[in-house]
């Protein structure tokens, strides 16, 4: 089972009180944005309980097809969705609930005696070191290359869920190979002209991520011309044209 990563000092004392919560009879409320690791540190207090998102564990209450009776503990994903949250509760009267939401609930506030809030990730550099090596040498094995972590445009607008997927973006365009890309844009290309692009659109596709590159790479427009043998004239015209320069 994937752990919750607890190397900052905040999430060590998190940690701590999630466990400590493990073997008392009261609710536990798990509060931050996504992709903090709520799920992650619900299993830690109880890696046997059953796991329900919340709308679907509410359907399920309603339609009596759940026999609580079989539940001690029950992990409940996103509870914030929930409908009508007070009747929500009442049905869940003698069962342990660890529960998962963006924000505190102002409703729940007396039936949960425990509440952990999880930072995010830029708060927490010791664990996004952490999972930055974790993703690099996972998407490293998958795709057989390597990548230094400078290389790596680092997104976490969605924490780990934005991070995890920067890292193995990053490491599969390195990997790939000149056929491959020419493949890829093959089968692009395919779906695009069924869906109506013409030829002037896709050079779009064609012109921009170049035009981009060679800037970066080049800096200025004499030294980008100079290189993509281009006339000056027309590449300004271009960079005008998609960049406003």
């Amino acid at each position: 089972m994937e752990k919750f990563i607890s190397s900052s000092p905040s999430t060590k004392k998190i940690l701590k009180v999630a466990q400590m919560s493990a073997s008392l009879p009261v609710n536990v409320m798990i509060i931050g944005q996504s992709g903090v690791g709520k799920k992650l540190l619900a299993k830690e207090i109880d890696p046997e309980a059953h796991s329900f998102f919340a709308r679907d564990l509410e359907k399920i209450l309603i339609d009596k097809a759940i026999n609580l009776e079989e539940h001690s503990v029950i992990i409940i994903y996103n509870i914030h969705t929930v409908l009508n949250k007070n009747e929500f509760i009442e049905r869940l009267k003698g069962v342990k609930i660890i529960a998962t939401t963006f924000d505190s609930i102002e409703e729940y506030n007396s039936e949960f005696a425990v509440k952990i809030e999880i930072p995010s990730l830029e708060q927490r550099p010791e664990d996004l070191d952490e999972l930055i090596y974790k993703y690099i040498k996972e998407a490293s094995n998958i795709y057989s290359s390597s990548i230094s972590r400078d290389d790596i445009r680092i997104d976490l607008s969605g924490n780990g869920i934005t991070l995890k997927q920067s890292i193995f973006k990053s490491i599969l365009l390195k990997s790939i190979s000149k056929p491959e890309m020419m493949d890829t844009l093959n089968d692009f290309c395919q779906r695009e002209l069924k869906n109506g692009s013409d030829y002037k659109k896709l050079l779009e596709i064609f012109e921009i991520p170049l035009l981009k590159a060679a800037r970066n790479v080049f800096k200025s427009q004499l030294q980008m011309a100079t290189h993509l043998k281009i006339n000056r004239i027309t590449l300004r015209k271009k960079l005008n044209k998609y960049f406003g320069e």
